[in-house]
């Protein structure tokens, strides 16, 4: 199935606007929208099975990219029996875009002196071919997502939380999270790797878009893990994978 080339959006004012017209033959088509792309670059391919995106490049270093933004997709199959235009739109959009949240129970350090944190997350997805849908994939087995920026206000003077996007990861991949926590003047405070497993069995636990993953650790052992919603919290309708 052949496709059409769209990228980049702002050669034409009506599709920077969001608003596309094609004149098309009669037969059934796939079409993919995405949305708040900002941290992806499309490889643009004239047939689907090539087409794809990928995060984009960390400047940190070689096999690194940068975290997602909070990406929308929607995947049309319209059909057109007579020729002419189909009228449509993107309301019912889906958030593409995975959060791990970790949450530091009696974090081994000083947490008043932390103010900037650093992600590593070995076994990250980056990359996705568009008629894969959420199936999600690696370029290399060195690949790693990589995030660098200031610790947000925390809730809670006993906890210490971050939390980070993901596009959604590869079934049967582990993956782990390396946490560098440093102060204000650029020295670490602690390093600490969480795994992103089931706590019984130890395999990879995946995380599927628009979803969260709650890991919560005391000390260095992790005590729960739950896989909620989007903006859920392990207080409303969660599922505890103890």
């Amino acid at each position: 199935m052949d496709i059409i080339q769209l990228y980049p959006w702002d050669k034409d004012p009506r599709m920077e606007a969001g608003l596309f017209r094609f004149r098309l033959t009669p037969g059934e088509y796939k079409v993919y929208c995405y949305t708040n792309t900002d941290s992806l670059t499309f490889v643009d391919g004239q047939h689907l099975d090539a087409s794809a995106f990928i995060l984009k490049s960390s400047s940190t270093g070689p096999n690194r990219y940068v975290q997602p933004s909070d990406i929308l997709f929607q995947k049309f199959v319209p059909a057109i029996v007579h020729p002419g235009i189909l009228q449509t739109d993107t309301a019912a959009l889906e958030r593409y875009t995975g959060r791990i949240t970790v949450r530091f129970k009696k974090f081994p350090g000083d947490v008043s002196h932390i103010k900037k944190v650093q992600l590593l997350a070995e076994g990250a997805p980056v990359m996705q071919y568009l008629k894969n849908d959420t199936l999600i994939g690696r370029l290399t087995s060195e690949d790693k997502m990589f995030h660098f920026g200031t610790l947000p206000v925390q809730e809670k003077a006993d906890v210490l939380e971050v939390d980070h996007r993901f596009i959604p990861s590869v079934e049967n991949e582990p993956m782990r999270l390396n946490y560098t926590f440093l102060d204000e003047n650029g020295a670490v405070v602690n390093h600490l790797p969480v795994e992103v497993t089931e706590r019984e069995t130890g395999l990879p636990l995946r995380l599927l878009h628009g979803k969260r993953i709650i890991i919560e650790i005391e000390s260095y052992t992790v005590i729960k893990i739950s896989v909620v919603g989007w903006n859920e919290d392990i207080e409303s309708g969660d599922t505890d994978m103890e």
